[in-house]
């Protein structure tokens, strides 16, 4: 079962499946959100995901836009969060704790908005965004409900 925590542990959760697949987004508001050119994260299904600790930890900001980082309040470390009112949790690669197994990058986004020095890219370049939630879903082979 993949584990992940935050910076000072005290907001951790686990997986019951580990995920195979994930994607890197270049835009404004995840480079900034992460400090890096893109954030790479995965969407699972709800009851594939669990709270182990720390939801108390847990603060949220909200763009009007509908954009949402929620982070914990301790370390500031952006923690995964519900998606957008469907019963699919988004989670940041990098608070997964090592695993055995690897993933695969279904594609790069938004990279209209990547940085001139962001060069890393997947089979899969696209200039905006998904065409949907429901679409970037079905490609990182997360089952329906």
């Amino acid at each position: 079962m993949p584990t992940g925590q935050c910076l000072c542990a005290s907001v951790r959760f686990s997986l019951e499946t580990a995920p195979l697949f994930f994607y890197r987004c270049h835009c404004s508001l995840c480079r900034r959100q992460t400090g890096t050119g893109y954030n790479c994260a995965t969407i699972v299904t709800a009851a594939n995901f669990h709270w182990l600790a720390g939801q108390a930890d847990i603060n949220r900001w909200q763009k009007p836009s509908g954009y949402r980082n929620d982070f914990c309040k301790q370390c500031g470390t952006t923690v995964p969060n519900p998606l957008r009112g469907l019963p699919y949790v988004w989670v940041p690669l990098g608070l997964l704790d090592p695993q055995s197994h690897s993933m695969t990058c279904i594609g790069d986004y938004c990279l209209n908005d990547a940085m001139p020095w962001d060069t890393l890219r997947s089979d899969v370049c696209l200039e905006g965004a998904p065409a949907s939630v429901e679409s970037l879903i079905a490609a990182l082979g997360v089952s329906p409900l």
